[in-house]
Order: C-alpha cells, then sequence, then structure tokens
C-alpha cells in the first residue's frame, strides 16, 4: 500500500491500495454536538409511562403523574422501622413493686438465716385449728332452774321436791283447794329455749300411801309460745306415766291440776292433801348445739 498526497489540498491524505482508496481532511471540523444532544433528548422523551390512576401519559422519569399525583412506579414504598416496645404506667408500676417485694423477700430471708443460726434446737410452734359443728342431741330429760307453785306447799313438801330428785313430795291441802274452787298451778322454768316433746308424771309409788292420798287426775298443760293449752287425764296408778305434748322454743311449761282422784280408807288411815311425787319434761334445745374440734 502507498500512501499518496491527493491534489485536493495539502492537509488532504489519501490511502490508496489495489481498490478505491478512501479520501478526508484533517482541515475539516467535527459535527457540532447540539444536534446529537438534542436527537437524544428527543429519542428519551418519546418514553412515556401511562398512569395507572387516570390514564395520562408521563415521562418515564417521573415517580408521580404530572396528572393525578398517583404513584407511576408500583414498587414496595419504603418503611419506617418498627418503634421500640414501650411499657405502660401500670406496668411499670407493678414492675416496680414486684421488684421491691423481691428485694424485701431477699432481706427477710437474709436476716432469718442469721437469727436461725443461732437458734440451734429451738421449738416450732404449730397452730392448732379449730373445727366448729352443729349437732342436734336426742331428747333427754331437760334441766329445770326453777320451780313456781300456787300453792307453794306443806311445810318440807314444798314445790322444789318436783325436781329435786329426791323421794320427798309436793304436797298441798286439797280438800281446801277444792272447797274454795280452786286449783293447783305449777310452772317450770328452763334454762334456755327447748323444745318440748313429752312430760313424765310421777305419783307416790306406795300402794298404800298412794291411796291414802288425793290424785291428781285433770291437768290444762300450757307452755311460752303455745296457741292454746292442751286438757289431758292421768291414770289412776302410782308410780310414773307418760304424757304426750309438745312445745316449741319454749322458756317454761305450766301445768294445772283440774281435778283429782278421791282419797281412801287404807289401813284406817286416810289424809286430805293431793300428793305428787315429781314432774319430768322431755325435750332438747331449740338451739342447735355447737361443738368445737381442735385440731394440730
Amino acid at each position: 500500500m502507498e500512501a499518496t498526497r491527493p491534489s485536493g489540498g495539502p492537509n488532504v491524505i489519501s490511502v490508496t491500495s489495489d481498490g478505491p482508496y478512501e479520501e478526508f481532511s484533517l482541515g475539516n471540523e467535527p459535527p457540532p454536538e447540539a444536534p446529537r444532544r438534542e436527537a437524544a433528548a428527543r429519542t428519551r422523551s418519546s418514553r412515556t409511562v401511562p398512569c395507572p390512576s387516570c390514564g395520562a401519559e408521563n415521562p418515564a422519569h417521573n415517580r408521580h403523574c404530572q396528572e393525578c399525583g398517583a404513584r407511576l412506579q408500583q414498587g414496595p414504598l419504603p418503611t419506617a422501622p418498627r418503634p421500640a416496645v414501650q411499657a405502660t404506667a401500670g406496668v411499670r408500676a407493678a414492675l416496680g413493686i414486684s421488684g421491691l417485694l423481691f428485694l424485701v423477700i431477699l432481706v427477710a430471708l437474709f436476716f432469718n438465716l442469721i437469727n436461725g443460726g443461732d437458734e440451734v434446737g429451738a421449738e416450732t410452734t404449730i397452730d392448732a385449728t379449730a373445727t366448729t359443728s352443729e349437732t342436734t342431741p336426742d331428747p333427754a330429760p331437760i334441766q329445770i332452774l326453777t320451780a313456781e307453785c300456787t300453792p307453794e306447799g306443806i311445810g318440807a313438801f314444798s314445790c322444789s321436791n318436783l325436781y329435786s330428785g329426791t323421794e320427798a313430795e309436793y304436797q298441798v291441802d286439797w280438800e281446801e283447794l277444792e272447797a274454795a274452787e280452786q286449783s293447783v298451778t305449777i310452772r317450770l322454768l328452763f334454762s334456755e329455749p327447748m323444745i318440748v316433746t313429752q312430760i313424765v308424771w310421777g305419783n307416790i309409788t306406795d300402794d298404800t300411801r298412794f291411796l291414802q292420798n288425793f290424785r291428781a287426775r285433770g291437768l290444762t298443760i300450757n307452755a311460752q309460745g303455745s296457741l292454746s293449752p292442751v286438757i289431758e287425764e292421768l291414770e289412776d296408778l302410782p308410780g310414773k306415766q307418760n304424757v304426750s305434748y309438745a312445745a316449741l322454743n319454749a322458756n317454761w311449761i305450766e301445768i294445772k291440776v283440774e281435778s283429782a282422784y278421791r282419797a281412801q280408807v287404807v289401813n284406817d288411815n286416810v289424809y286430805g292433801e293431793l300428793a305428787i311425787d315429781e314432774i319430768t319434761v322431755i325435750g332438747r334445745p331449740a338451739n342447735p348445739v355447737t361443738n368445737t374440734t381442735s385440731g394440730g
């Protein structure tokens, strides 16, 4: 290949070979840059992105629609970091109290260990526990607190003999009371309200003395809280006999002797007194009995 200077001018170099040659000049100015930039701008501006909200065409480099302001890029939005978990005032107070209690327990254990070490072999006291229960006792003879009788009685044959548990009797002049059309009234008082279930009447047990005295026959029985008195007739027999009677929550019971069996002459002896050996009232407390049992 041979380089020749063509006739076109001093700044033109011509390269020849076996084929045609290409000619160029060193003195020519390069093409201007402005047209190229305008062409690139036109190329970029020709690329548009439709708005997914209103459909308006927007340049591809826009992030938001220039018509409605909607986002053109659908990638994930940046998210703010999650805030740290904060405890409420109540939780903080509960935590503070728990910590304080734990500290107090630790201090108490510490002092207990210190004091306990100096008391080797100390006795341990266990408080006894008490258990209470209510029971209903079976009917039994009621304790009579006192007795009031009209008339009171003759000498040592007084009203208190009716519940003394001795062989002494209660006697009154029946012939005198009968003439005055009066009766004998006996009121027995209890130490607490009772449920009365029965009365046990006691006559003289000796057959001879039993017949020689007047014996109670017609009774009128009343008690505290009773709606109406009850009339009973005793049998003419020595010793004890049961009389059916019931009363609730009674502090006393009252018995009136309205009539009597006549006294009889036995071994040429007869007496004008009415004799009663003993009166027993059967029942149980109106209030349940409370029992206390201790256990260790």
